[in-house]
């Protein structure tokens, strides 16, 4: 990934951290399927901001986070990754969808993307100076 990106967004991730309260929220999410973009971030923001913990989503209709980051199982099943290259390419009949199965659904909104990743983050208390 591109440095000048990687800085783009460490120095977003802590702007936000900075401003987010005790107990609230933080969304990074990618329109991107890269591990550097996506899972390497979120292991460096945890490891960053002690103050940050990884949350389940709700609902959770994407694919879980791809290894070789670092991240735990159970961290990487709390991601959401949208890859279109994982999935086979299939006509989906519309009406089917109200008896859809979870794995239908994940396949749908894998076919419906060029990529997408989600991680939820929740501030547990406040902010010390991130670990460079």
């Amino acid at each position: 990934m591109e440095q000048r990106l990687l800085k783009v967004i460490w120095l977003r991730t802590q702007k936000a951290v900075k401003l987010l309260k005790p107990g609230g929220v933080l969304v990074y999410s990618t329109c991107t399927i890269t591990l550097a973009e996506n899972e390497e971030q979120v292991a460096w923001a945890l490891t960053a901001f002690p103050c940050l913990q990884l949350q389940p989503q709700e609902p959770h209709i994407g694919g879980k986070g791809m290894m070789g980051a670092g991240l735990s199982f159970e961290q990487l099943e709390q991601l959401q990754r949208f890859d279109p290259s994982v999935v086979p390419l299939q006509d989906m009949d519309v009406d089917s969808l109200r008896d859809a199965r979870i794995e239908d659904m994940i396949r749908l909104a894998n076919k419906d993307s060029i990529g997408f990743f989600i991680a939820k983050f929740v501030k547990c208390r406040s902010t010390q100076e991130p670990s460079k």
